[in-house]
């Protein structure tokens, strides 16, 4: 690792400290770090010049000089998101600790071009403009995209959605004017569920498409081959229905919001119907109950963690979750109550909250140099 490198990678492990509002000391940094006292103080410095870090106030005075204690320094400074999905994108500017406001949708049917790549750069800059932001005010830009991502590789391993595979990233980076980190979107989506409080979970994503990411010790379960928590490709029903990755039986088919639309124009106009007691809309939904449940048993029995029902239908699922519980409860064996099911806090936008999380926490600090 070179000294440039060296020195980006410091200033994130500093910065990666204070993404949750903390305040502490720099002495209280650098023993959290378990890094040499300059080099915290130096990483510090750096950040403080750049205005990434601020003094916000100094501790209780115990008879000698008080210490000051930092935080980041959310004044003047973003973090953007971006959601690309089939036929839109959409667009929303936070804050360091990965809290958004509203939200720009625009359609823009995704094409892996190079002409839509840098029509994406100018529909971005545009909304940066109308924003009242600046490109260099941008510390970084999360990209939630439906694919398989290696990180490391920088490149989209494999994208059924959009039916592509070993695509470099620096397509995103080199039309988009700050540092990017693209991310699996049901990644994103869980990463929105995130707290202090639960260090492990499983996300299950009932969208368009059906995915799932893990969280383990707070931080994300990538697996070998950057594909942990891909469960719309576990098969549920052997050899019955198609699924678009080519195989019999799959969970997408089976839960995929595609199935409850049907006979329904959107998905706030089947729980309408649902809710209304509209007996064709039971119907499908209590079927869509069945197979869920065998979905989620699974999940149980392979990772026994908590679940969080997410997605379009997550969203509007908590008033069918006891319903839920009653059906994987006939199915466990191993738990004396079924209480590691809930439905998803955030049930708006979680794509777009989740990448911006991820630009807060792990993008790439090249601007700092």
């Amino acid at each position: 690792m070179d000294r440039q490198t060296m020195k980006n990678q410091n200033h994130l492990n500093v910065i990666r400290q204070f993404t949750h509002g903390e305040r502490m000391t720099r002495q209280e940094l650098t023993k959290r770090l378990g890094l040499s006292r300059p080099t915290v103080l130096k990483s510090v410095d750096e950040l403080l010049a750049k205005g990434v870090l601020c003094e916000s106030g100094a501790l209780a005075s115990t008879g000698g000089r008080r210490a000051k204690t930092l935080s980041l320094n959310a004044e003047g400074w973003h973090v953007a998101a971006i959601q690309i999905t089939r036929k839109h994108v959409r667009f929303a500017l936070g804050d360091l600790f990965g809290e958004i406001g509203d939200v720009e949708k625009q359609t823009l049917p995704f094409r892996d071009e190079t002409e839509w790549y840098a029509e994406l750069g100018k529909r971005f800059e545009v909304f940066l403009g109308q924003e009242g932001a600046a490109p260099e005010q941008v510390l970084g830009i999360g990209v939630s995209f439906p694919g398989i991502i290696d990180w490391q590789a920088e490149r989209i391993l494999d994208s059924h959605v959009f039916h592509i595979e070993q695509v470099s990233l620096d397509r995103f980076a080199k039309y988009l004017p700050c540092p990017v980190v693209v991310v699996n979107d049901a990644n994103c989506a869980c990463l929105a569920e995130q707290n202090q409080d639960r260090a492990k979970y499983f996300y299950l994503s009932l969208n368009e498409s059906v995915g799932g990411a893990i969280v383990s010790d707070h931080k994300l379960v990538e697996g070998s081959h950057c594909r942990a928590g891909e469960v719309g490709h576990v098969v549920i029903h052997p050899g019955e229905k198609m699924c678009y990755c080519g195989k019999a039986g799959c969970a997408d088919p089976y839960l995929s919001t595609g199935v409850l639309l049907e006979d329904f124009d959107n998905i706030d106009d089947f729980f309408e119907a649902l809710s209304a007691g509209d007996a064709h809309a039971q119907a499908i939904f209590e079927q869509y109950l069945e197979d869920l449940t065998i979905l989620v048993s699974n999940i149980d029995m392979l990772l026994d963690t908590d679940i969080i029902i997410g997605g379009e239908v997550g969203a509007r699922i908590e008033p069918y979750m006891a319903r839920l519980t009653e059906k994987v409860s006939a199915l466990d064996r191993f738990s004396r109550e079924v209480d590691y099911l809930h439905a998803c806090r955030c049930k708006t936008n979680s794509f777009l909250k989740g990448a911006a999380i991820c630009a807060a926490g792990y993008f790439d600090w090249r601007l700092l140099k």
